[in-house]
């Protein structure tokens, strides 16, 4: 038990780190893409993104930090379950429901990183003449952090969050 709960103080040290430098770092990093960062809008054709148009550049930053938010709510919420680790509450029904609201996050946050790619792709399409839709699969792959991988690895987790919720609840259930 004891080991338990120092290893749950160092995590939620960790994790409220971690969540931190995500919100602090997420401003910083999109005005440095809106003032300094280069779209690939087809094959050679690479743009400053602040002569972009106004509507995919504002959907990209405002998904993107939809995202970042996202990001530091699931990590406080994993925070609230190290801390009942901490007191040795393994099985209690407030963590059951914690285990249910981070997956229900993270489904959030795999939405958010596929919609990113596709809703910047049709804002580009609809308002850029330079970009090229044939050339969509450089966007999907090359915006920061690879959505499409981010999503699956999010929803995966959130697989394995809603199956160990249903362990936690048959023991809080048993005990």
């Amino acid at each position: 038990m004891n080991r338990v709960a120092r290893l749950s103080s160092v995590l939620r040290l960790a994790v409220t780190v971690l969540a931190w430098l995500i919100l602090l770092a997420t401003i910083p990093f999109l005005i440095w893409v809106v003032l300094y960062g280069k779209a690939d809008l087809s094959d050679g054709v690479d743009a400053p993104v602040s002569s972009l148009p106004l509507l995919p550049v504002v959907l990209f930053v405002a998904l993107y930090a939809l995202r970042s938010l996202l990001m530091v709510v699931a990590l406080f919420s994993l925070r609230r379950i190290l801390i009942h680790f901490g007191h040795g509450q393994f099985f209690t029904r407030d963590c059951v429901i914690v285990f249910r609201q981070i997956g229900l996050q993270l489904v959030m946050l795999a939405a958010v990183d596929v919609l990113t790619p596709i809703v910047t792709a049709l804002a580009l399409w609809a308002t850029e003449p330079r970009f090229d839709p044939s050339d969509i699969w450089i966007l999907l792959t090359d915006l920061p952090f690879m959505p499409l991988v981010g999503g699956l690895f999010a929803l995966i987790m959130a697989h394995v969050l809603g199956q160990a919720a249903d362990l936690a609840e048959d023991a809080a259930l048993t005990v």
